[in-house]
């Protein structure tokens, strides 16, 4: 008889583990102990795999696309960082991330914005002092040749003829060319809606390698590292021309030309060695590329630069000591004209996903992206204008299938289009417009 009861204990113990009979189910954790006192052998609890328990952006993500369930499981190899804010009216912004500045990215053309406040800056300060104290958009900027004794202008900056080709004086030495007429405005205006690189080299010459990264530090973004010119490496962008600067009805400004010994701090990223072999003069390599003396910005900083120049008066806002009027015209080149969509999907990556859900009409679309070495980068502030909601959104992904860099072969088209396209039109959906996704949590703040 005691061996029967035994058995009917054992019996319904294991009908209940299996969640097969009558009655609600047992925790877990109550059937691995009783399974333990009638001797089977059970994993103690503190043994048992931990399953991650996903953020709300990773949920939000792999329920809104199922090529997301690929690309979160890739972060690593795909570098991917993204930081989403988001900004809700009368209510407390929210921040979600995802390995935000878990290891090193090339900006490449995000960065310019940087560039772009610290020249502004640093040229509001040689005009003058109290009112007088603003560069006008209008001043003309006049780089000259080191290697000539008059100011003469490189060849970036020279007036073409009619032919474009060079003058002959009679005794058949190059005659001097005139100055193409370069605004500071509208080498901003260039530098940040076109992405031009002579006019980002341009404002270099200006700042200068010390003065644009003491400019950062000043201002409190500590990750930012400006090494670099566009298209040129840091042991070559240590010298800048001579340059005037001519605002309207003033005299004219000069900038010496300079040779920077300043050193910056190491880059305060890890992993800074990229790829298995890279294109050196039309050699490949078999060793990683070194960015350790390249352009560095964190993720974080991106963002806050967005911030402070859309949002000056939120509490912590960074003071970028730009007027209302430069802050304007910095904000307005930024701006993505999205109803022309070739336009706005190469300078605003997000935006084909953002315009699969809303109309353009409704939309506003702030921001600065970049593309270099396999790197895909956007920092954007997107709002639907109707609504009032906005959100910031700053990512980077890497993606580079033979692992050479320099050889400008990499994965955009196939991998970091696909997925910023996606990321734009999955938080559009779930923060710009919820109503158009059925069953969508919105974030707490």
């Amino acid at each position: 008889m005691r061996q029967l009861r035994k058995g009917l204990a054992l019996g319904c113990l294991l009908l209940a583990a299996c969640d097969g009979g009558a009655g609600s189910a047992r925790p877990v954790s109550s059937v691995a102990s009783a399974a333990t006192t009638v001797g089977t052998a059970a994993v103690p609890e503190a043994e048992l795999p931990a399953v991650p328990k996903l953020s709300w952006l990773e949920r939000r993500l792999r329920d809104g696309d199922p090529r997301w369930a690929g690309w979160l499981d890739q972060a690593e190899e795909l570098r991917l960082q993204i930081l989403v804010t988001v900004v809700a009216p009368g209510k407390p912004w929210s921040t979600h991330e995802f390995r935000v500045d878990a290891e090193y990215f090339y900006p490449a053309s995000a960065i310019k914005t940087f560039l772009a406040v610290g020249a502004l800056r640093i040229m509001n300060d040689l005009a003058g002092e109290g009112a007088d104290r603003e560069i006008h958009r209008r001043t003309l900027i006049r780089r000259c040749r080191r290697d000539k004794s008059d100011c003469w202008p490189p060849r970036q900056d020279e007036e073409e003829d009619e032919q474009g080709s060079e003058v002959k004086s009679a005794e058949g030495e190059d005659q001097k060319k005139k100055h193409r007429k370069l605004r500071v405005g509208s080498e901003i205006h260039k530098m940040l809606s076109y992405s031009d690189n002579d006019s980002y080299n341009r404002l270099w010459d200006i700042v200068g390698h010390q003065g644009i990264n003491e400019e950062m530090t000043r201002l409190g973004f500590s990750a930012v590292r400006l090494n670099h010119r566009m298209n040129a490496p840091a042991d070559k962008s240590r010298r800048t021309a001579r340059v005037l600067l001519l605002p309207p009805g003033k005299r004219a400004i000069v900038v010496p030309r300079r040779s920077s010994d300043f050193e910056v701090s190491a880059t305060p990223a890890k992993k800074l060695s990229i790829g298995k072999g890279h294109n050196a003069g039309g050699k490949i390599v078999d060793e990683p590329l070194d960015f350790s003396r390249m352009n560095h910005v964190s993720l974080r900083d991106l963002q806050r630069l967005n911030r402070a120049l859309i949002f000056p008066d939120q509490p912590g806002a960074v003071t970028l000591g730009l007027t209302a009027d430069q802050r304007a015209y910095v904000i307005k080149a930024m701006t993505r004209r999205l109803e022309s969509q070739k336009h706005a999907a190469v300078h605003g990556p997000l935006s084909p996903g953002v315009l699969a859900v809303l109309p353009h009409e409704r939309l506003r679309y702030v921001g600065k992206s970049g593309r270099a070495y396999g790197f895909h980068v956007e920092n954007a502030y997107i709002e639907d204008q109707e609504t009032g909601r906005g959100m910031f959104v700053t990512v980077t992904v890497y993606a580079n299938p033979n692992g050479i860099l320099n050889d400008d072969d990499y994965g955009y088209d196939d991998t970091t289009k696909p997925l910023l396209s996606s990321l734009g039109e999955v938080l559009t959906r779930e923060l710009l417009a919820p109503s158009s996704a059925p069953g969508a949590q919105s974030p707490s703040p």
